[in-house]
């Protein structure tokens, strides 16, 4: 497996962003002028634009035959359920759902879950849908959703720093779960560690400090939690009051990812982290230049008991006693376009089309907009199973839609004014995993025929890999299929509607409908089962 996560982190990694900035404000040799902060150019504000330049050149058209009756999976029509999906995001902004609104998605154990859910088995009866359930999921009551409700990180000026050296707030800032400044904020001087290890961090003194580290994600943030969360415990091990992890991403997004890392930790931006380090190192070049301080303000809670909804729909198959089930998380961060609006605009595609008497499937398929994938003790998949055994019981596949139409990017040539290198969207869409559980040619047949009937980007190697939401459904005996792109802007505010192809959701769409058709048909054999596991 680990080798199987390694090939993905290469393979899903933002072309040439890395080594576009591996030299660093630290690579620098030049001394910069005069003016406040060293002449280091001050960071964005609030709103510091899109994390990824889109331009005027659309994405990488479908061009297979389509079938002119199944609108429903058309590009159009799937685009028309993303901005919908979305828009509950934003109306939990809108409101300040969370706190003043720094904090916002469509959360589940709270209304903005409640109110997608709702929706899509809404969409599912007016797909003509008679069997159509909503049904609650409890939150388990050992589990809690730490949620901050305001916060600052602000690095103060002084005139060793250049004359007009204010005070500046990092925008991008976001504490980590679950962070906590029991005794109000906190001020202290910074110590830049970069990407430290023991070879570094045993010779510097962080005591009583803040540490300041980095991370250069290559693919979804996933795959540095380990890394940023040890080197963040051992940094508080080593006497740290407080960790900021740099996220050197396209843009300045917030970015809601790790967790536990020992003390109060925040993540930055690329752009406040490129200022920070620029600062840091400039100040490091004047001997006579004090500490650069900073400080950070956080106010959070736990909310516990809490209660989310999954939506329920059953499309009766010819064969009634053998069931696929159709699986796409509701809830998000942020807006959340890519995680997981895309899946779940392609699932309810999927059901208006397998609902028409022209399409019904081989077996019944049941499709689920499940809850709680990003709320500790909310779990929609085991939900599921728990209040449908019969339907459980009659699994034969399971298939799971995660992140699925988000844009491939490639380094830009223009840089920003502060010299932070942009990333562009080119003309495909980001990679695709396809994990099979199952060791069953047939399956692997099918994703074939995904690149080469359907275009879709999937990585070039077959998987077992069974991420997210594949996860609440290991209890079946049934093969687990999952479908999951893993660029870095996932649980960031850059996952905006702009970064998905909207020809991308047509050509997964369309696949997964003949994948549907073709696993529903099949004998049981060629699909594979797994032994239950024990209670």
């Amino acid at each position: 497996m680990r080798a199987l996560l390694v090939c993905l982190v290469s393979l899903l990694a933002v072309p040439g962003v890395a080594r576009a900035q591996d030299e660093g404000p630290a690579g620098r040799t030049a001394r910069r002028a005069d003016g406040p902060w060293f002449g280091v150019p001050l960071p964005p504000g609030p709103d510091p634009g899109p994390a990824v330049v889109v331009g005027s050149r659309a994405p990488r058209p479908v061009t297979f035959a389509r079938d002119a009756a199944s609108r429903e999976l058309s590009a159009e029509s799937l685009g028309v359920d993303l901005t919908t999906i979305v828009g509950f995001s934003k109306a939990s902004r809108s409101r300040r759902e969370i706190g003043n609104g720094q904090l916002w998605g469509r959360v589940a154990g709270l209304a903005s879950a409640d109110a997608t859910v709702d929706w899509a088995a809404d969409q599912f009866g007016k797909a003509g849908i008679a069997d159509v359930r909503v049904q609650p999921v409890p939150q388990d009551p050992k589990a809690g959703l730490w949620l901050p409700l305001a916060w600052a990180v602000t690095i103060h000026g002084d005139a060793a720093f250049g004359a007009g050296s204010a005070d500046v707030v990092l925008h991008s800032a976001i504490p980590v779960v679950p962070s906590d400044l029991p005794a109000g904020p906190l001020t202290a001087p910074l110590v830049w560690v970069g990407t430290g290890g023991d070879a570094v961090i045993r010779h510097l003194d962080v005591r009583g400090k803040i540490a300041v580290q980095l991370a250069v994600p290559q693919g979804h943030m996933l795959f540095e939690r380990g890394a940023v969360t040890s080197q963040a415990q051992a940094l508080f091990k080593a006497g740290a009051v407080a960790v900021l992890t740099v996220l050197r991403l396209p843009g300045n997004e917030p970015g809601r990812d790790f967790s536990n890392c020992g003390g109060p930790c925040f993540n930055l931006g690329g752009r406040d982290g490129w200022f920070l380090e620029s600062v840091l190192n400039e100040a490091s070049r004047r001997d006579a230049a004090p500490p650069v301080r900073a400080t950070l303000s956080l106010r959070a809670e736990t909310r516990r008991s809490l209660s989310a909804k999954n939506a329920v729909a059953v499309v009766p198959g010819r064969q009634a006693g053998e069931v696929i089930v159709v699986n796409a998380h509701a809830d998000a961060w942020f807006d959340g376009a890519g995680d997981n609006a895309d899946g779940l605009a392609v699932m309810l595609g999927l059901a208006r089309h397998f609902a028409k008497a022209a399409n019904r499937p081989a077996r019944t398929l049941v499709f689920v907009a499940s809850a709680g994938h990003h709320t500790p003790g909310i779990n929609g998949p085991r939900g599921f199973i728990a209040a449908n055994p019969d339907l459980a019981a009659k699994a034969v596949l399971m298939l799971n839609i995660e992140h699925v139409a988000q844009r491939n990017f490639s380094p830009a040539r223009t840089t920003h004014a502060d010299g932070y290198r942009q990333a562009i969207a080119d003309s495909g869409e980001a990679p695709v995993y396809a994990g099979v559980s199952t060791d069953t040619p047939f399956l692997h047949e099918l994703f074939q025929e995904g690149v080469t009937r359907f275009g879709v980007n999937f990585v070039s190697a077959p998987s077992d890999m069974g991420s997210g939401e594949s996860g609440g459904y290991t209890s079946l005996t049934a093969a687990r299929i999952t479908v999951m792109q893993a660029p870095p802007l996932y649980h960031t505010t850059g996952e905006t509607l702009d970064v998905i192809s909207a020809p991308g959701l047509e050509r997964m769409a369309r696949f997964l409908a003949h994948f549907l058709k073709g696993a529903g048909a099949a004998p049981r054999a060629a699909l594979g089962t797994h032994a239950r596991p024990a209670p």
